[in-house]
């Protein structure tokens, strides 16, 4: 089986013409299903753009959501929305909601969106400032408060998806599974984290990576070594690899703005 992996593909920037010209080159890849690791479009559009890309390519899609796709909404109100996408359309699988996805040749599926957590680099020096603290509403009632209410609702939401994750992973390692894929759309470690090709500076990394997904990954990996552990992640618009165990390997894939494109087609 044959699964396109789509990330950071922004398909609100470009108009319906571009949409269907991307949505007919999923279809060319022949594959069986598609992966997204977020940022698919933005909260108020968001809904329709998947109902529109499922319609086209008719296939299964599973995906978690990135950062972008809270801008312009609240959290908790994105997170019903596609609650009820996932359980009125057989073929959209937000995987949060979703849960463990049993695929070919002994592999599961799990997933969840993830948040940078401000623990990698140094986020007290750090002059940089991300425009999710102004575009989610949950961020910017934070942000108007301090720096450190800010970075205290980061870790907040970075560790409630971890605690999440490592639920589906425990559930996952109990079906004995060969192979475990993770969509996730922070990169779990600083060296996953580039910036237009090269490492991130600590300026950039609290908003880049998400330090207690990485810390998990590698303690769980570490205690499943005859388990395969695949994590695909997007953010940076960076292509990375890291591989910090023999059984744990991380890809960050690459994205530009008004070019959406297909990473590669992962076979099963």
């Amino acid at each position: 089986m044959r699964y396109a992996w789509l990330t950071d593909i922004h398909l609100n920037f470009i108009d319906d013409v571009a949409r269907q010209k991307f949505y007919q080159e999923i279809v060319n890849t022949g594959c069986d299903g598609v992966l997204i690791s977020g940022d698919i479009a933005e909260a108020p559009c968001l809904a329709g753009i998947l109902n529109e890309m499922v319609r086209y390519v008719d296939k299964s899609i599973y995906f978690v959501l990135g950062n972008h796709d809270y801008y312009r909404g609240q959290i908790d109100e994105v997170h019903n929305e596609m609650r009820e996408l996932t359980k009125n359309n057989d073929k959209l699988f937000w995987l949060p909601a979703s849960r463990m996805q049993i695929l070919e040749n002994n592999t599961i599926l799990i997933g969840q969106d993830g948040w940078a957590d401000g623990r990698l680099g140094d986020y007290k020096n750090s002059r940089v400032v991300l425009s999710d603290s102004r575009m989610i509403a949950d961020l910017f009632q934070e942000k108007i408060l301090g720096k450190y209410q800010l970075l205290e609702k980061m870790q907040q939401l970075a560790d409630a998806d971890a605690m999440k994750l490592q639920n589906d992973l425990e559930q996952a390692i109990s079906q004995a599974p060969k192979k475990i894929m993770v969509l996730t759309h922070v990169p779990p470690f600083k060296e996953a984290c580039l910036h237009q090709g090269k490492a991130s500076g600590d300026d950039w990394l609290p908003y880049f990576g998400s330090k207690v997904i990485g810390d998990m990954l590698f303690e769980i990996a570490q205690k499943n070594n005859k388990i395969g552990f695949l994590v695909f992640c997007g953010h940076t618009h960076s292509e990375s690899q890291y591989i910090p165990l023999p059984n744990l390997i991380i890809e960050v894939g690459k994205a530009e703005y008004n070019y959406p494109e297909i990473q590669k087609v992962i076979i099963i």
